[in-house]
């Protein structure tokens, strides 16, 4: 399904992901910034498929424990496939080629992008399962904290993504299109939150560059 692109691309978390958090950039960084939101405009065309299934139809059992905690109390699971399509990723390739200054900005852009386009779809989603008195928990991608993967491929074989959204897995279980992703939502008869982002359980944390910046890729609101 074709989902809309929202009306702004958050600058403040698009700085963050390149390592300039609380940055007010100058004019020429800000036209910079401009023309990076104008191109992937002109060039994203975000879908999204998702389906809802009981807990047990998925094989979720040795899937590491964050995992298990994130479902804990859920009977049922929404497993999502979102991506920007694959003109996005022809785009950043160009832009690496010939303006690496404009293809940081458009791969952070694009990131922050992709996650608007899911944030507003799980709001549609919580949404009509509370007319149902039914709950939602945030999302969950394979490769956070213990989660292998591989799991990849069974949400995008469940969702049917490649039909539904133009997403493939690869033998290394990546997403192509570049920018995109997957997703598991618990779902339960009472209010679940799952297991919230956090350095602590990431399996990058020894490594994450932004550690190393003194900030994290995750909003603290």
């Amino acid at each position: 399904m074709v989902r809309p692109i929202p009306p702004k691309i958050d600058r403040a978390t698009s700085l963050r992901y390149m390592g300039a958090a609380g940055w007010q950039p100058d004019a020429a960084s800000a036209a910079l910034l401009d023309r990076a939101e104008e191109k992937l405009r002109q060039t994203a065309t975000p879908r999204a498929v998702w389906r809802r299934l009981p807990r047990v139809v998925l094989p979720l059992e040795n899937r590491g424990g964050d995992l298990a905690r994130h479902l804990q109390g859920c009977d049922e699971v929404l497993v999502l496939v979102a991506t920007l399509g694959s003109e996005v990723d022809t785009l950043l390739r160009r832009l690496e080629l010939t303006d690496i200054a404009l293809a940081a900005s458009a791969d952070a852009m694009a990131s922050v992008l992709l996650e608007q386009v899911c944030d507003e779809l799980e709001q549609e989603l919580r949404t009509g399962l509370a007319e149902e008195h039914r709950y939602l928990t945030g999302r969950f991608a394979p490769g956070y904290g213990d989660c292998p993967l591989e799991l990849n491929d069974e949400i995008s074989l469940a969702a049917d993504s490649v039909r539904g959204a133009g997403v493939a897995v690869t033998a290394q279980h990546l997403l192509v299109p570049r920018k995109s992703t997957t997703a598991l939502l618990g779902i339960a008869d009472h209010p679940v939150t799952g297991t919230l982002a956090g350095c602590s359980t990431c399996h990058l944390r020894e490594t994450c560059v932004f550690r190393k910046r003194g900030t994290t890729c995750f909003s603290q609101k």
